[in-house]
């Protein structure tokens, strides 16, 4: 805190002259040519000074004027810096506590607050947020940014070293999520489609021997209240255009990657789509699936709808593993479906590891894929005469390019 300076300022050339309704000096007067150590009064105001506008020359210091000597002419905006220092010389800015900058950043950052927590086990979330303002719309299957500041407290043993960098404590750890859906209401009736809150379906990442994920630690030690970082700009191409109601829809995922799935589910459904839909989800265990009974519901409602989970880590497994690669080519998702994977009325649609995926690279020459040495989804689906999405050409093969 301190008392402020009045100060009228007079630039003429390269000379000003600062008159200031208090006294810093005697009547001997104090020169100076250089930045000096701040010792005094006199001295501060011209450290402060030589700091602030490195155009300055001299600063003369004598009772209650101070004049100032610049190598340029003085303007509008340099007499207003100079008379600023003057004004707040006397001004102590008291430190601010970590509470209070933790409050602040909060304040500058956050644009919505966590509504909901359905932790269906200690890993894996379905959370709703709700914007502070209206959602803006959106198309099932796209994504927008979470975030949450470094300075938030961790759900893991995992430490932050700040030391060669204190600034990154007040950025913002963003991470890009699909937006999810519960599907279904209380009363079993599917979602509306234009919802107040936003569902995310969420896995605690572990940090690794070369990576310490910063963004769910810190989500997982959040509760409902809490506030948070959401975008306010959905956008992703991995979206329901260019299906046709009679068309048959195959979703493909691993974990959390069946999030957009639900979205575009619930869509097709309320849209009463005529063609077969089908859902083949692969996870660990049992217990990572967090939607298995909306999506029970919804198979025994609509009989051109299925839901398929394949385990990997279940003790009925060992040895005998299937995986979604395994489920295509040995014809069980054929036969689960009820209609070929015919490419002339099917459109595929992929999101989660990008083993499974299999996504190709592109000669930019003849326009041909090259797939990646493990066979996965997308090289199947070529082989069987499907189009995969290419730069602006949508094909009937569709994959979400996010994954980390």
């Amino acid at each position: 805190m301190g008392q402020l300076i009045a100060v009228k300022a007079t630039g003429i050339g390269t000379s000003a002259v600062f008159d200031l309704d208090r006294s810093l000096t005697g009547q001997d007067g104090r020169s100076f040519t250089t930045a000096p150590e701040p010792t005094d009064p006199p001295s501060l105001l011209a450290s402060r000074l030589f700091e602030t506008d490195s155009g300055i020359s001299s600063v003369y210091v004598q009772s209650n004027v101070v004049t100032v000597t610049r190598s340029d002419p003085w303007t509008e905006e340099t007499l207003g810096q100079a008379s600023e220092v003057i004004t707040k010389l006397f001004v102590v800015y008291e430190e601010e506590t970590r509470e209070e900058r933790i409050t602040r950043l909060r304040d500058e950052n956050y644009n919505a607050t966590i509504t909901h927590i359905r932790e269906h086990n200690p890993e894996l979330w379905v959370l709703r947020i709700k914007p502070d303002e209206p959602i803006e719309p959106f198309k099932p299957g796209q994504y927008t940014t979470l975030g949450l500041g470094f300075w938030e407290p961790r759900a893991d043993e995992a430490r932050d070293d700040f030391s060669a960098n204190p600034e990154q404590e007040s950025k913002m750890a963003l991470r890009s999520y699909s937006v999810s859906s519960s599907m279904i209401d209380e009363d079993g009736e599917l979602l509306d489609p234009h919802p107040s809150e936003v569902e995310f379906y969420v896995v605690q990442v572990k940090p690794g021997a070369n990576e310490t994920p910063a963004l769910t630690p810190r989500l997982f030690s959040r509760g409902v209240g809490d506030r948070i970082y959401m975008g306010r700009k959905f956008t992703g191409r991995y979206t329901l255009d260019g299906v046709d109601p009679e068309d048959n829809c195959v979703f493909l995922s691993t974990g959390t990657g069946e999030a957009p799935h639900n979205q575009m589910i619930a869509e097709l459904l309320r849209n009463k789509h005529v063609g077969k839909i089908i859902s083949v989800v692969t996870v660990r265990y049992r217990d990572d699936l967090a939607y298995t009974e909306e999506h029970e519901v919804l198979t025994g409602r609509y009989p051109n709808y299925k839901y398929v989970t394949l385990t990997t880590r279940e003790p009925e497994n060992e040895g005998n593993k299937v995986y979604i690669q395994d489920y295509i080519e040995n014809g069980q998702l054929e036969e689960t479906l009820g209609a070929p994977l015919d490419p002339a009325n099917t459109h595929v649609f992929m999101c989660g590891n990008p083993a499974m995926i299999g996504p190709p690279k592109w000669d930019e020459d003849t326009g041909e894929p090259t797939f990646p040495g493990v066979r996965g989804v997308a090289e199947i689906m070529h082989e069987r005469g499907f189009n995969i999405d290419h730069r602006k050409e949508r094909g009937n093969v569709h994959y979400e390019e996010y994954w980390k």
